[in-house]
């Protein structure tokens, strides 16, 4: 299960492992509607930042996270998520799955 801790009063981190995906996928998949934009950003430039350096928070696509792994960033300045490297490829294949699903829904 994820875990988060507090480096310093404004710095919270997350740490997840490949089981934390299934939590993803059952909130993703719960309120689809609701976090389709995000999914939709996050598909569109987690690429760019070679999956392992995307900013959530820059881009503000963490609620999924946020809701799904149950902590809150509203009295923190940022999080940072660390997992292996696997996790973020998994992650990423799991949106954009969700994403694709999400479009043909739509069509």
């Amino acid at each position: 299960m994820a875990t988060i801790r507090m480096e310093n009063e404004r710095d919270m981190v997350l740490e997840a492992d490949l089981p934390d995906l299934q939590t993803l996928i059952d909130e993703a998949t719960r309120d689809f509607d609701h976090y389709k934009d995000e999914i939709a950003i996050i598909y569109e430039k987690m690429p760019k930042f070679d999956y392992k350096y995307f900013c959530f928070y820059a881009y503000s696509t963490y609620r999924l996270l946020e809701t799904a792994m149950d902590f809150d960033t509203s009295d923190v300045g940022h999080f940072r998520l660390e997992a292996p490297d696997e996790f973020y490829y998994a992650f990423y294949g799991m949106i954009a799955t969700l994403h694709t699903q999400g479009a043909t829904v739509e069509n």
